[in-house]
Protein backbone atom coordinates (compact mmCIF):
# COMPACT_ATOMS: atom_id res chain seq x y z
CA UNK A 1 0.00 0.00 0.00
CA UNK A 2 1.44 3.95 -0.67
CA UNK A 3 2.15 5.76 2.17
CA UNK A 4 -0.18 8.70 2.77
CA UNK A 5 0.52 12.22 1.27
CA UNK A 6 0.69 14.51 4.69
CA UNK A 7 -0.85 17.59 5.14
CA UNK A 8 -0.50 19.28 8.00
CA UNK A 9 -3.14 21.95 8.93
CA UNK A 10 -2.49 25.38 10.86
CA UNK A 11 -5.17 26.91 12.41
CA UNK A 12 -6.14 28.26 16.04
CA UNK A 13 -9.53 26.91 15.69
CA UNK A 14 -10.33 23.23 16.81
CA UNK A 15 -13.06 23.43 14.91
CA UNK A 16 -11.61 24.02 11.46
CA UNK A 17 -8.38 21.72 12.33
CA UNK A 18 -11.20 19.16 12.92
CA UNK A 19 -13.17 19.90 9.75
CA UNK A 20 -10.12 19.54 7.95
CA UNK A 21 -8.88 16.23 9.50
CA UNK A 22 -12.60 14.85 8.66
CA UNK A 23 -12.69 15.70 5.53
CA UNK A 24 -9.27 14.75 4.19
CA UNK A 25 -9.11 11.38 6.41
CA UNK A 26 -12.05 10.27 3.92
CA UNK A 27 -9.92 9.89 1.23
CA UNK A 28 -6.87 8.91 3.57
CA UNK A 29 -4.62 11.35 3.39
CA UNK A 30 -2.24 11.91 6.55
CA UNK A 31 -3.20 14.68 8.78
CA UNK A 32 -1.09 16.26 11.35
CA UNK A 33 -1.98 19.78 13.06
CA UNK A 34 -0.78 22.73 14.92
CA UNK A 35 -2.57 24.79 16.63
CA UNK A 36 -0.23 28.02 16.06
CA UNK A 37 2.32 29.38 14.09
CA UNK A 38 4.76 29.03 16.05
CA UNK A 39 4.22 25.51 16.36
CA UNK A 40 4.13 24.70 12.79
CA UNK A 41 7.46 25.17 12.03
CA UNK A 42 8.52 22.84 14.73
CA UNK A 43 6.16 20.20 13.90
CA UNK A 44 6.33 21.22 9.82
CA UNK A 45 10.01 19.86 10.61
CA UNK A 46 9.39 16.68 11.81
CA UNK A 47 6.48 15.08 9.84
CA UNK A 48 7.85 16.98 6.79
CA UNK A 49 4.64 17.42 5.48
CA UNK A 50 3.54 17.23 1.49
CA UNK A 51 1.27 20.71 1.93
CA UNK A 52 1.06 23.12 4.25
CA UNK A 53 -2.83 24.47 4.81
CA UNK A 54 -2.08 27.97 6.66
CA UNK A 55 -4.83 30.13 8.86
CA UNK A 56 -4.14 33.99 7.73
CA UNK A 57 -5.34 34.78 11.14
CA UNK A 58 -3.75 33.63 14.45
CA UNK A 59 -3.56 35.60 17.34
CA UNK A 60 0.66 36.01 18.16
CA UNK A 61 2.49 34.95 14.96
CA UNK A 62 -0.05 35.71 11.97
CA UNK A 63 -0.28 33.04 8.92
CA UNK A 64 2.35 35.48 6.84
CA UNK A 65 4.63 35.20 9.64
CA UNK A 66 4.64 31.97 9.64
CA UNK A 67 4.97 31.26 6.18
CA UNK A 68 8.34 33.58 6.02
CA UNK A 69 9.38 31.56 8.71
CA UNK A 70 8.69 28.13 7.03
CA UNK A 71 10.05 29.28 3.79
CA UNK A 72 13.18 30.20 5.36
CA UNK A 73 13.94 26.41 6.64
CA UNK A 74 15.82 24.85 3.90
CA UNK A 75 14.73 21.66 5.19
CA UNK A 76 11.36 22.51 4.07
CA UNK A 77 12.24 23.76 0.78
CA UNK A 78 9.90 21.57 -1.61
CA UNK A 79 6.71 21.76 0.62
CA UNK A 80 3.72 23.27 -0.56
CA UNK A 81 1.71 25.49 1.31
CA UNK A 82 -1.62 27.62 1.04
CA UNK A 83 -3.16 29.89 3.02
CA UNK A 84 -6.70 29.37 3.94
CA UNK A 85 -8.44 32.50 5.00
CA UNK A 86 -11.98 34.03 4.56
CA UNK A 87 -9.95 36.97 3.27
CA UNK A 88 -10.65 37.25 -0.85
CA UNK A 89 -8.66 40.22 -1.57
CA UNK A 90 -6.17 40.52 -4.67
CA UNK A 91 -4.07 42.71 -2.32
CA UNK A 92 -4.11 40.00 0.49
CA UNK A 93 -3.02 37.15 -2.62
CA UNK A 94 -0.25 39.45 -3.46
CA UNK A 95 1.37 39.36 0.03
CA UNK A 96 0.85 36.26 0.58
CA UNK A 97 2.71 35.33 -2.70
CA UNK A 98 5.39 37.39 -1.65
CA UNK A 99 5.63 35.74 1.77
CA UNK A 100 5.95 32.30 0.09
CA UNK A 101 3.02 30.92 -0.51
CA UNK A 102 1.83 28.49 -3.42
CA UNK A 103 -1.33 29.09 -2.99
CA UNK A 104 -4.51 30.96 -1.57
CA UNK A 105 -7.63 29.04 -0.22
CA UNK A 106 -11.02 30.52 0.81
CA UNK A 107 -12.37 28.90 3.75
CA UNK A 108 -15.51 26.80 2.20
CA UNK A 109 -17.79 24.65 4.29
CA UNK A 110 -17.61 22.39 1.20
CA UNK A 111 -15.38 18.97 2.04
CA UNK A 112 -15.47 17.98 -0.99
CA UNK A 113 -14.06 21.54 -2.31
CA UNK A 114 -11.33 21.40 0.30
CA UNK A 115 -10.53 17.95 -0.98
CA UNK A 116 -10.31 19.03 -4.40
CA UNK A 117 -8.12 22.36 -3.55
CA UNK A 118 -5.87 19.88 -1.35
CA UNK A 119 -5.64 17.28 -4.88
CA UNK A 120 -4.67 20.03 -6.76
CA UNK A 121 -2.03 21.28 -4.84
CA UNK A 122 0.20 18.19 -4.01
CA UNK A 123 3.25 17.48 -5.30
CA UNK A 124 3.04 15.02 -8.46
CA UNK A 125 3.21 11.89 -6.90
CA UNK A 126 1.64 12.61 -3.38
CA UNK A 127 -1.64 10.90 -3.00
CA UNK A 128 -4.00 9.11 -0.92
CA UNK A 129 -3.54 5.78 0.69
CA UNK A 130 -4.83 2.83 -0.80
Amino acid sequence: MAEAATVLVVDDDAGFRAYVRAALEIPRFRVVEAADGRSAVTVALRERPDLILLDWRMPGQSGITTCRHLRAETELAGVRIAMVTGLDDERDRTLARHAGADAFIIKDPDPDAMVFQVRRLLPPGARAAG
